[in-house]
């Protein structure tokens, strides 16, 4: 009976030591603010600074951009690229207010030598993956190669709140942003929309005289558009104003953004 009850522990021990190191197995960092520095590269100033801009985006917009830095996102779970770890933390950070999905989370890798901006549902329509790949190549990216990670980050930082705050309506001045942050493009056929719609509301009219004419009767119609980047006024919709950092709001992604190599 007492070999039986020591083989009995020995496997318990054993499959305690084989969970323990199976492949697929996640370890995901605690959130400590708006800015976690892991890998600790940024320098304290950027760090405040990088906290105070981010808490302010919140306030004023309810948006939620998140700086992450780590050693290596391998060390973190069985993730192939940081394409899977950003997405993966997002989500289990929930950042962005639930239902808005507008969050941001801007991850570098010091071991593998990669950057990422993860881009929730709800902003992919002002930051799609050609604005957030410009970001990097234009902002991040030069300053990484000059070995100023945390000047880089917070310019990152810097650049994704201008994009929020600018389609909030917000004085860029007033958040010591630059005005010159990269914008969205646009493509040809999104230039040439204001000349499609006079074609068409002058097509409408002339057949509806020609309608009318023949004792037709026009009636009124409307019409509506409902942009991805279309403001919201979170101040007036129960949004709560944070005094201190307390978590994320929930939101979701599906893998929007863009990642580089340095």
């Amino acid at each position: 009976m007492k070999k039986l009850c020591l083989l009995i522990f020995a496997l318990f021990i054993s499959a305690g030591i084989v969970a323990q190191n199976q492949p697929g197995r996640i370890t995901m960092p605690r959130a400590t603010g708006f800015v976690n520095d892991f890998a600790g590269i940024m320098t304290r100033q950027d760090q405040q600074a990088a906290e105070r801009l981010a808490g302010l985006i919140r306030e004023r917009t309810g948006a939620e951009l998140v700086i992450v830095t780590v050693e290596s996102f391998a060390s973190q779970g069985d993730f192939g690229s940081i394409d899977e770890f950003s997405l993966a933390l997002a989500e289990s950070w929930g950042i962005g207010a639930r239902g808005q999905d507008n969050g941001v989370l801007f991850v570098l890798a010091m071991a593998e030598r990669q950057v990422k901006i993860e881009v929730g549902y709800g902003l992919e329509g002002i930051i799609p993956d050609s604005v957030a790949g410009r970001i990097l190549d234009t902002t991040v990216i030069p300053a990484f190669r000059q070995n100023d990670f945390s000047g880089g980050l917070l310019r990152g930082l810097e650049a994704i709140a201008a994009l929020v705050a600018r389609e909030n309506g917000l004085d860029l001045a007033e958040l010591n942003l630059s005005p010159s942050a990269p914008s969205q493009d646009m493509p040809v056929i999104a230039a040439l929309l204001p000349l499609i719609w006079i074609f068409i509301i002058f097509s409408i009219m002339s057949r509806s005289r020609r309608r009318f004419r023949r004792g037709v009767v026009f009636t009124s119609f409307g019409m509506g558009t409902r942009g991805f980047g279309s403001s919201r006024n979170f101040n007036g919709g129960g949004f709560n104003r944070p005094q201190s950092f307390g978590g994320f709001g929930g939101g979701g992604f599906g893998g929007g953004g863009a990642f580089r190599r340095f």
